[in-house]
This record gives C-alpha cells, sequence and structure tokens, in this order.
C-alpha cells in the first residue's frame, strides 16, 4: 500500500516506477553458503510471503466469482424485461392505451440494466486479471521456494528428514523466466509501498495526511451547515460527511496496541527483504526485469488493513 503522504512532491501517476536499490539499505543477514539455522529462517520467512499471496489470491477469486454471480442475477433481469416487452406484441393488445405505458416504462429498465451490466463487466474483467496475476505471483512463490530447497540441498549438509520432504524444481520455459522476474520485482515493489505505509503511521506522516482530510470534511459541513436543516440534500450529505468524519477520526486514535502492531509488521517486512535479496543478489537465478513500471491496481498490499 502506498503512503498517501509521499515523501517526493511528485504528482502520482496510473503506473509507478519500482523503487530503484530496494536492498541498498538491507542487511546482509545470511551468507553466501547459508547455515542450517539460516535455511530454516529463509524457508520460515519464504513460507510466510507465500501465505500471505495466497490468501490474497483466494480473496482476489472470491471478487472474481462475486461480480460474475451479479452479472448472472442481472441477465436473469434482463431477460425477464424482454419477456414481459414480447408479451406485449400480441396482436390482441395494439392500439391499447395501456400497452404503449408498459412499454415506456419497461424499455427505460431495460437500458439501465443494459448499462449497469457494461459497468459490471468491465469490473468482472478487472477482477479477473487481478486474480490471474496474483495467481502468477503465488507460483513465483512456491517457485522461490524449491529453488531455495535445491540451494540448500546441494550446498548443505541438511538433515535427511528435511529433504526428503523436499520436491524437485520444475525449469521454466523461457516466457516464464521473464513473467516469474517480473513477479518478483513486483513482489518487491509491493513490500517497498507497504514498508513506507507503516513507517508513515509511526512517524507521524499518516497521522497529518488524515489532519487535512478531518479538515477538509470538517470545512464542508461548515458550508452545507448554512442551509435550513430540514433541506433534503444538507441532511443526506450531512449524513455522509459524518460518516466520514467518525472513520478518518478513528483512524488517528494512537494506542499502545496499534503501535505494537506496526512495529511487529515493519520487523516482518524487514525480513521478507532480507529473504527476497537472497534470492535475488545470491541465487541469481532470475534476471532482473526489462521494465519496471507497474499499473497500481495491481498492488496486493491494498488489501493491508491498518
Amino acid at each position: 500500500m502506498k503512503c498517501p503522504v509521499p515523501q517526493s512532491s511528485a504528482a502520482p501517476t496510473t503506473e509507478t516506477p519500482a523503487p530503484h536499490g530496494a536492498f541498498d539499505e538491507v542487511a546482509d543477514e545470511f551468507s553466501d553458503i547459508p547455515s542450517v539455522q539460516e535455511y530454516r529462517k529463509l524457508r520460515r520467512v519464504m513460507g510466510m510471503i507465500t501465505k500471505f499471496y495466497r490468501d490474497g489470491s483466494n480473496m482476489k477469486k472470491q471478487n472474481y466469482e462475486t461480480m460474475t454471480e451479479e452479472i448472472q442475477k442481472l441477465e436473469v433481469d434482463e431477460t425477464m424485461v424482454k419477456d414481459q416487452l414480447a408479451s406485449l406484441d400480441a396482436a390482441t393488445f395494439k392500439g391499447h392505451p395501456k400497452r404503449k405505458d408498459y412499454s415506456n416504462m419497461l424499455k427505460p429498465e431495460l437500458e439501465n440494466m443494459l448499462k449497469q451490466k457494461e459497468t459490471f463487466l468491465k469490473k468482472q474483467k478487472e477482477c479477473r486479471d487481478l486474480y490471474e496475476w496474483s495467481g502468477t505471483i503465488v507460483k513465483v512463490c512456491e517457485w522461490l521456494e524449491l529453488a531455495l530447497d535445491d540451494y540448500c540441498s546441494k550446498t548443505l549438509d541438511l538433515p535427511e528428514q528435511i529433504k526428503k520432504n523436499m520436491k524437485p524444481v520444475p525449469e521454466l520455459a523461457p516466457e516464464d523466466v521473464s513473467k516469474f522476474s517480473r513477479g518478483l520485482d513486483e513482489i518487491t515493489y509491493n513490500l517497498s509501498e507497504s514498508q513506507d505505509f507503516f513507517q508513515a503511521s509511526l512517524d507521524g506522516r499518516l497521522k497529518k495526511y488524515h489532519g487535512i482530510e478531518q479538515q477538509m470534511i470538517e470545512a464542508q459541513l461548515e458550508a452545507i451547515r448554512k442551509y435550513p436543516e430540514d433541506n433534503a440534500r444538507r441532511m443526506f450529505v450531512e449524513a455522509e460527511l459524518l460518516k466520514d468524519l467518525e472513520y478518518v477520526s478513528s483512524n488517528m486514535v494512537e494506542n499502545t496496541e496499534s503501535i505494537r502492531r506496526k512495529q511487529k509488521m515493519l520487523q516482518s517486512h524487514a525480513e521478507f527483504f532480507q529473504v527476497l535479496k537472497f534470492h535475488r543478489e545470491r541465487l541469481h537465478l532470475l534476471p532482473e526485469p526489462d521494465a519496471k513500471i507497474y499499473d497500481s491496481k495491481f498492488d496486493h498490499y491494498n488489501e493491508e488493513d491498518d
């Protein structure tokens, strides 16, 4: 999740460049040839990364299935309206004034349904694209786990009980090498964005952002409260703004447990970076991708809840 209070003053873009030198400040915790203890930590942390993306992929699948169900419901209603219109075409009804009334009521309803369906279909495609790419990210993580096992099994004197559970590493097709390399880089990028979010929540940037949002809401409330209390628009807008104010105010509340959780997340991020650096700079199994431009809609950390 990208921090909403960027340290740079550059205007945000739909496509965001991956951070250069993402591993420059990451300590080299692991040796070129890790110990058995280091291998266990590498494997444990890599498993946590895989689980995070697998859970996210499952959620994206649910979003896609939910949108598909909504389209199916809408199509049933669409067919129902079309059947109603067709039923009015009987020769007996022609010339009856009520037939025109029914037709004039049904046609706009059908038109609105078709517009809504078009919107839903676009949303369904977005959900499908997100789900499919998230599945690729999961495959990248699973492949990296196997590659790590393979490397350590060849360089370490691992206990037989560990080796017997290891699976062979599938050889990647040329097109998959490029895809998996982009996937590893995107995992690194998402992690950097998420780290910035949690840092901002601890160093005051996020609180400052929410404070400005709170002032915007209060300014709007002051503006609309100049109008009569029984004004329909004022009542509706005021209720919505008060909900927004309650939400942003709750986000500004700090407590010991919240701070502790954020600090723990940053510690986990540090471990994730160490493992990803080991993959990228020590194993060299995947080349650096040619392009490092990502569409922010694929940012998995957008689901990170704070």
